[in-house]
């Protein structure tokens, strides 16, 4: 963690062994260089409405926003939603783009891939003296988010008008209900292919000339992995390019 700190807050402990956890599992599916190019800071504020990459600071920081830190299941969820933003900013040759609708899914699908592989790996996290047992309540809190109800919003976004309301209006970030059932897809094609989760990486390369779609005839040309693929599935307006 030469290049990530902790701030001081109530609970900085639990936080600094989880952080250690889930940047180890992060190195490992996106590169160590990855996930070492920019420095950042991780902190929690209580009083925050939601959690999120702060990028106007220097060095930049995760913002988590958690009443307690004890709460080790949601720190691991808030954790790895924005460690995933961290890691897709670091391949871009233009940090400020950002397809949200795209970026939302991929986070909120590795942040369940997160959970997983935490239940099952608890036994290498520091916590796990204190509380062997603690994978049960992982699973529990990742079944919930599993079994959230859908409302399939995204999927209607079939034409570039209705794909931009969704963007531009931040639906992807503040009603993430409307693309549970893609989410969820691509957390279940992670898992079958581990592997393919650092290519998403350079999904920036592939928007088209819109600013809302992604030319995945190009990206699957370039990179035919089954990840693409799937990927290629979620996007509700065709690629005709």
């Amino acid at each position: 963690m030469s290049d990530w700190t902790i701030a001081e807050c109530d609970g900085v402990e639990q936080l600094h062994d989880i952080s250690v956890f889930l940047l180890d599992l992060f190195s490992e599916v996106f590169g160590e260089s990855t996930m070492q190019s920019e420095a950042c800071q991780i902190y929690n504020n209580p009083h925050a409405s939601f959690p999120m990459l702060v990028t106007n600071d220097s060095p930049i920081r995760i913002r988590l926003s958690q009443s307690n830190l004890a709460f080790w299941s949601q720190t691991i969820f808030q954790l790895s939603h924005e460690l995933c933003h961290y890691a897709l900013r670091q391949h871009k040759a233009d940090k400020s783009v950002i397809l949200h609708w795209f970026e939302e899914i991929v986070c909120e699908a590795m942040s369940l891939y997160c959970l997983k592989y935490s239940a099952e790996n608890w036994d290498s996290c520091s916590l796990s003296s204190a509380n062997p047992l603690y994978s049960d309540s992982i699973n529990v809190y990742l079944h919930n988010e599993i079994s959230k109800a859908a409302t399939d919003e995204f999927k209607r976004c079939n034409t570039i008008h209705s794909l931009s309301l969704y963007e531009t209006g931040r639906i992807s970030e503040s009603r993430r209900e409307g693309h549970v059932s893609e989410r969820t897809s691509l957390y279940q094609a992670m898992t079958r292919n581990p592997q393919s989760i650092h290519d998403i990486c350079h999904y920036t390369s592939y928007i088209n000339e819109d600013g809302l779609t992604i030319d995945f005839n190009s990206w699957l040309h370039n990179n035919n992995r089954k990840l693409i693929r799937m990927l290629q599935n979620i996007q509700p307006v065709k690629d005709s390019h």
